[in-house]
This record gives structure tokens, C-alpha cells and sequence, in this order.
């Protein structure tokens, strides 16, 4: 049996494999065919392993048809390379496989075929098998989100819709109605003696929407905030009174029509600006605060060996990663003096030259940013990615070298 990593006793925490995902998603996205000659195969849990296996011996089949020499060779190469990997299932993983497989190198007429595969955190949703002269990946980018959950409120003052988003998911929770009178006076009462009952009634109702949505939302993992909407002031007033549990953070508000299932729709509708305001807004001040200790002379560093030196005394606080960093730390051999050397490189491709102007022969490639997070998870540092989206993102990256730390002492 193959032994599945992302499958070994839950040790990578969800976190952990949207970045692998990530990363080898980078990686199969730079691959080109000289043909459609790359073969990119998706198995839903609980899919045939043998009927797998059928349709692509099938392809096999198919492929001796093809007119290109060297693209029928990588072809069929590519497909035993894949039948040979599948011998080892009885059924796919838990969550389903991706597997990714056809020639990489690129000096024409060399053969190097290489298999990748990759098991997501969550349930892959198709069955595909594709050829082409790219590797299909897009099915694999919503693993790149971490899969978050947002609370959703519709409320006016005689109903109140709760629901919780989660990924892609939207789920009603809870139905609150209103047992408060009308505002249209009854008679055999006074008219002031009436309104104080509808007050109460009304403060009663809003308690117990403020109870359901503690109840609904508190235990939720990933639970980010809650987006409340609704007509007029009635959601201004809900929020204001603080009705709810205080660890529950309102992101935002919107005005909507409806307090139901509708209400919850309009909601979704506009909370994609919302959610983009609010983690653009953090990110700009996790990056002012950073720049401004390394600016103070504050409890911040930057740069590789710097961090690496305070992560190794366990000084770092946060570690902040740009998530466009290329890293590596590269050994070499020059091929004029025969020294070896060691360099850092930022740039994919990069020609590695000695100081003698000699060019450098890679012995040794190690990818630095897979080494600060390994430091960073080892320590139990907090780790934060910083996009590139944001004009403070670009500054990190390009002033600071895309990586830095927030320091204990």
C-alpha cells in the first residue's frame, strides 16, 4: 500500500496542507508539454480503483494511435507510470486523490516522466481524467482558502434568520420569532401601559436572537465574525445593545428586504467586499506594526539569517511569510575553481555564479520557507502569510526580503 502523508494520524494541522497544496500546486503549474501529453487525474472517495484502471488502460490504447513519436512515448509513459502507482490501492483515500503525471524535462527529445500526486484536507468532488499540455489544477485551488466560517444574521423587528457559512456551504441554524404585541394599541389598556409591554416584548425578543446566535456561533471552529443585516435601524440597535456574546466579533453590517432564508441570500450577496475589507484592514496593520519596531529599533527583525537566528532561540513571537517568497538556500561546486560554496537565492532559475566568475554546478537545493515554517511549528510560533495585494504586502516583500518576525524579547 502507498502511505498517504496527509492521512498519517492527523498530524498536519489544516493550515499545514493548504500551504503544501499551495506550494505543489506552483510547482505543477510552471510544467509544460511539448504536446498534450500531460495527464491530470482526479478519484472522488470511494471511487472503482479498477474502474480507474480500465479507462486508462483504454487510454493506453488510444495513445499508440498518436501521430508525434515522442509525443505518443510520453504519453504511454506517463499512463504506466500511473497504472503502476494505482496497483498499490485497494481504494482511493479517504478524501480522493489528484494525480499528475507526464514528462518534465525541458530539453527536447529527453525523457523524464515523473508522477506527483496530492490528497486534500477536504472531499475532492470529480471523477476526470484529462490530457493536455498543462497539468489540470484548477479543481484543487479552492484548497489553497482556509475554510473559514462567517456567522450570518437577517433580523428585523418581527423575525430573525441565523446561518452559518463555511467554505462554500450555507446552513440555517436557527428561526427567531417575535412574540412582542403590535404597535397598533388594543383597547382596555392605556395607551402608555401598552407601549411598555411592547418595549418589553421587544427587548425580550432581542435577548433571545442574542442567545440563539451565542449559542450558534461560540462553538464553531474558524468562527471569524458575524455579518448582520436587516431593514432600517433594527440592526443598529441589536448590535448596539450588545445582546450577544462579547467573543463574537461583528464584521460588518448591510441593509437588506427580508429577514428570512432571502434575508440571508442578500447577505451572501454582498459579503465577499466585506470579508476582503476586513482581512486587507489586518494585514495592513500587522505589516505598519512590524515595519514600525524594525523602524523604532522595536522588537522585530527581518531578513533570512536573521530570522533563522531568532527562531532558533526561540525568540519569535509571530513569523511573517510573504506568500510570494521563493527561497532557497543552495550548495554548489564551481566548475572553474572546484570550491564549494553556499548561497541564498530569490529567483526561480537563477544562474549561480563563484566569486571567481566561474558558474556554479547545484549539488544541494533546500527550500528555506518550507524550513522557517518547520522552525516556526516546532516552536508553536504563530505563523502569518502576507499576500502581495496590498500595497503594504508589496513593501514587506520587496523592502524586507518577504520575511520577518515579531520578537518576545
Amino acid at each position: 500500500m502507498v502511505n498517504i502523508p496527509s492521512e498519517d494520524k492527523g498530524e498536519k494541522t489544516l493550515e499545514a496542507s493548504r500551504r503544501e497544496i499551495k506550494k505543489k500546486i506552483a510547482e505543477l503549474s510552471k510544467i509544460r508539454g511539448s504536446g498534450t501529453e500531460l495527464i491530470s487525474l482526479y478519484i472522488p472517495p470511494k471511487y472503482p480503483i479498477g474502474d480507474v484502471s480500465g479507462r486508462l488502460r483504454a487510454e493506453y490504447s488510444q495513445a499508440s494511435n498518436i501521430k508525434s513519436k515522442q509525443t505518443k512515448n510520453n504519453v504511454l509513459g506517463a499512463l504506466e507510470r500511473i497504472l503502476n502507482f494505482l496497483k498499490h490501492f485497494n481504494q482511493p483515500p479517504d478524501k480522493g486523490i489528484a494525480i499528475f503525471a507526464g514528462n518534465i524535462s525541458k530539453n527536447q527529445g529527453e525523457n523524464d516522466v515523473k508522477l506527483f500526486y496530492i490528497v486534500p484536507p477536504d472531499p475532492i468532488g470529480i471523477q476526470l481524467y484529462r490530457c493536455d499540455s498543462s497539468f489540470f489544477i484548477e479543481p484543487l485551488l479552492v484548497f489553497t482558502k482556509p475554510k473559514e466560517a462567517y456567522g450570518l444574521l437577517a433580523i428585523d423587528g418581527s423575525d430573525a434568520t441565523i446561518a452559518i457559512l463555511e467554505g462554500k456551504n450555507v446552513r440555517i441554524v436557527r428561526h427567531v420569532h417575535s412574540t412582542a404585541p403590535s404597535k397598533t394599541h388594543k383597547g382596555g389598556q392605556s395607551a402608555a401601559r401598552y407601549q411598555r409591554l411592547v418595549e418589553i416584548g421587544k427587548e425580550e425578543y432581542y435577548k433571545r436572537v442574542g442567545e440563539a446566535l451565542s449559542l450558534a456561533f461560540l462553538d464553531v471552529q474558524n468562527m471569524k465574525g458575524v455579518v448582520v443585516g436587516g431593514p432600517g435601524p433594527i440592526k443598529d440597535y441589536f448590535i448596539e445593545g450588545s445582546y450577544f456574546n462579547y467573543q463574537i466579533k461583528v464584521l460588518g453590517k448591510v441593509d437588506t428586504g427580508y429577514s428570512d432564508e432571502n434575508g440571508i441570500r442578500e447577505i451572501m450577496q454582498k459579503l465577499e467586499e466585506i470579508i476582503a475589507n476586513q482581512e486587507s484592514s489586518l494585514e495592513r496593520k500587522l505589516v505598519q506594526m512590524f515595519i514600525e519596531n524594525v523602524v523604532k529599533g522595536g522588537l522585530a527583525t527581518y531578513g533570512i539569517k536573521e530570522v533563522l537566528e531568532a527562531l532558533e532561540a526561540k525568540r519569535v513571537n509571530m513569523l511573517l511569510i510573504s506568500e510570494d517568497l521563493y527561497l532557497h538556500r543552495i550548495k554548489y561546486k564551481c566548475q572553474r575553481c572546484n570550491k564549494e560554496g553556499v548561497t541564498y537565492i530569490n529567483v526561480e532559475n537563477q544562474e549561480i555564479t563563484c566569486d571567481c566568475g566561474g558558474k556554479g554546478n547545484i549539488i544541494e537545493d533546500h527550500d528555506m520557507v518550507e524550513e522557517l515554517e518547520n522552525l516556526a511549528e516546532a516552536a508553536g510560533t504563530k505563523i502569518e502569510f502576507i499576500s502581495t495585494e496590498t500595497p503594504e504586502g508589496g513593501q514587506f516583500l520587496n523592502g524586507f526580503m518577504g520575511v520577518g518576525a515579531l520578537l518576545r524579547y
